[in-house]
């Protein structure tokens, strides 16, 4: 049963436990299983039973953002050793892409290129966006420094992106061009970006514990607000999951858990071009 202060309808319960502060969640379609990070370097593999196993562990590594593409190779986002990882389960992590001093949140556009957030500092106006090619060669997009850029998301040829210290949500298209505000938020600090198949866009906000939601039609609606932190504490990085995408996951970098819920609509899966062109 979910405290006084949490609706019903979001079926809360505790999916896995043990975790040492995973920001980062990704769904696997084909392991049928999650994929999260840990503080220490650890890559957890998490089964739809609640079984957690460390898949390897990364020398000096605070991992934050994953991603996952058509090969199942994982990337992920590595600020202790200020890269991005690509890993098969079983090989080795190679290095992918050019150093990134706070790489935070990995996105693939259709291309097959990964979008990947520099966050900067919180205090000043710092953060950037790396895009790395199908080849690994980086480059920055053209944009105005970003108030700590954090969650990205690709959907209708857009990138959406968080500025964490704004706090917000942009978009730029792929091509390039200029930014756009998606819409603000107030006292909170976004961090992770998700779509449903309506293309209601969700927020989940590491700081106060809120989950938010904007529809298509500009609706912007707060769906959980846990002001206690005892049920769903410092949610991060969200995704939907399950066979028909019907679970939403949240990480908790302040926890040891991942939380699962229902946001009574189905999400949006995600693009996940293969590592090489055929």
């Amino acid at each position: 049963m979910s405290p006084a202060h949490l609706p019903e309808s979001l079926n809360l319960r505790v999916l896995a436990e043990g975790l040492d502060h995973a920001e980062g969640i990704c769904w696997d379609p084909t392991r049928q299983c999650l994929w999260a990070g840990g503080e220490a370097g650890q890559i957890y593999r998490i089964e739809l039973d609640g079984t957690v196993v460390v898949e390897e562990v990364i020398t000096w590594g605070v991992l934050l953002g994953i991603a996952l593409d058509d090969e199942g190779t994982l990337y992920l986002c590595d600020v202790g050793n200020h890269t991005v990882w690509s890993w098969q389960p079983g090989d080795a992590p190679a290095r992918y892409g050019d150093e990134i001093n706070y790489p935070n949140y990995p996105a693939f556009g259709p291309d097959g290129t990964l979008y990947v957030s520099d966050s900067g500092s919180f205090h000043t106006p710092s953060g950037s966006i790396v895009a790395i090619g199908r080849d690994g060669t980086s480059a920055r997009l053209d944009l105005e420094p970003i108030a700590f850029a954090n969650g990205l998301a690709v959907r209708d040829d857009h990138l959406y992106y968080i500025a964490s210290a704004l706090p917000g949500v942009w978009r730029v298209a792929l091509s390039g061009g200029s930014t756009e505000l998606v819409t603000m938020l107030e006292r909170c600090v976004p961090d992770g970006l998700a779509f449903d198949l309506r293309g209601a866009l969700y927020v989940s906000c590491y700081q106060p514990n809120q989950l938010w939601r904007l529809d298509p039609s500009g609706e912007l609606t707060c769906l959980f607000d846990d002001w206690t932190g005892e049920s769903i504490l410092s949610p991060t990085n969200l995704a939907f999951y399950g066979e028909q995408l019907d679970r939403v996951a949240l990480a908790s970098l302040c926890g040891h858990t991942l939380t699962s819920i229902s946001v009574g609509v189905a999400g949006e899966p995600l693009g996940r071009p293969h590592e090489k062109e055929s």
